[in-house]
């Protein structure tokens, strides 16, 4: 984050992807999901403790939240336009982002909505584009809104409300002036007029993508990431997610084992291990910070003894089953001892409640199931019987 305030020339857009346990690391133990999950909430108020900018619960918005206002750029060019505005309609939980206002000179960073009503100003756009009034009424429309949502003692020191309408002009195109072309036939000249602008808008996102201790299913059915595989297309999150659509495509559509490739077609280079990559130059303009170049590899995790991938995981569960086995794991095999035999046993039936009751609460809770209604059924009884209960 403080990189991008350093280079506002040239940085607009941040993506933070905070940690999932996807791929094939489904057996993540809960030690080290504990220790290692990162949300988007710790992102928000991660980015307010170490940069002082943005307040979680004010300036933080889900990514969907977009969609308002490309629906209006794509009102404002019409029907006519072959390519509409990038709309980002995931679910709310996918994401979540920052729009910062920085001043290239000075570098003054201020979020957007400390100085502008971001909630209010979407409601406003809102009913801007429901009146569907054409290009005129809808650009006049979105000035007005600006203008009654904006508040300048909030805003950056030398930020002007022409400087917020010609910002909203530029990143939508909403009046057809020349601030330089984006398409593909732009020249360096449109690259530098465009840059030329003071003002930088950095957008800070993040994507939260799903695992198996998160999962859901409302999420998936509203994926803007779909893979593309040989069966169709797939969310991203149910082909990464677990032992789940990854593993099914690879298995359905195996060409060679991995080794096999190797062995007839030979094994590309990579760079790893703090391997060096070849350039022809190192040369850069950007601002970097002597104290994170310097920094060493986090240990926090070592300190604390919890494994940091599956791999190492892997090697302690083995070590740990290798040192039962010479301990005493062999009697209870035998029977002579019974922790293995009983024991496992248990664990397993405890084991197979416990889902089952999970099962229970996920088709009550999620699923909206109703509980079938509980009958007693009572054992029949002579009449003798009921007169002699009757006595009695």
């Amino acid at each position: 984050m403080q990189f991008a305030l350093d280079n506002p020339k040239t940085i607009s857009f941040l993506s933070f992807q905070p940690v999932s346990f996807t791929g094939r690391d489904e057996e993540i133990t809960d030690e080290r999901r504990k220790a290692q999950r990162y949300t988007l909430s710790h992102l928000a108020h991660d980015v307010k403790n170490q940069t002082g900018i943005g307040e979680p619960a004010r300036d933080w918005f889900p990514i969907s939240f977009m969609g308002t206002f490309t629906d209006w750029a794509d009102l404002v060019h019409g029907p006519e336009e072959s390519w509409g505005q990038l709309n980002c309609g995931c679910h709310p939980n996918c994401g979540v982002g920052m729009a910062v206002m920085i001043d290239k000179e000075t570098k003054e960073a201020v979020p957007f909505t400390k100085f502008v009503r971001g909630e209010q100003l979407a409601k406003d756009i809102a009913r801007v584009n429901d009146a569907a009034g054409g290009r005129f009424r809808s650009v006049v429309g979105m000035a007005l809104a600006l203008m009654r949502n904006y508040d300048p003692f909030n805003a950056p020191t030398h930020f002007k409300l022409v400087d917020l309408l010609k910002k909203f002009d530029k990143t939508f195109g909403a009046t057809g002036k020349e601030y330089g072309k984006v398409s593909g036939e732009r020249t360096r000249d449109d690259i530098a007029k465009r840059r030329s602008d003071r003002w930088n808008f950095l957008f800070v996102a993040g994507m939260w993508f799903q695992d198996l201790f998160n999962y859901d299913f409302r999420r998936t059915e509203r994926c803007i990431i779909p893979y593309a595989t040989q069966e169709g297309e797939i969310s991203f999150c149910a082909y990464n997610t677990g032992i789940g659509w990854r593993n099914i495509i690879e298995k359905m559509h195996m060409t060679a084992t991995l080794t096999k490739w190797y062995e007839e077609r030979g094994r590309h280079e990579i760079f790893a291990g703090g391997k060096n990559v070849n350039l022809d130059s190192k040369e850069h303009s950007l601002v970097l910070d002597p104290e994170a170049v310097a920094a060493g590899i986090q240990t926090d995790l070592d300190a604390q003894g919890i494994a940091k991938n599956a791999r190492q995981e892997k090697l302690a569960a083995r070590a740990a089953a290798k040192g039962a086995n010479g301990n005493g794991a062999a009697k209870g095999a035998n029977g002579t001892n019974g922790a293995n035999g009983n024991g496992a046993n248990g664990g397993s039936d405890k084991d197979a409640a416990y889902d089952q009751q999970m099962a229970a609460l996920y088709r009550q809770h999620v699923l909206k199931e109703e509980a079938p209604p509980v009958v007693q059924i009572q054992g029949l009884r002579s009449s003798k019987q009921d007169d002699l209960v009757g006595v009695s």
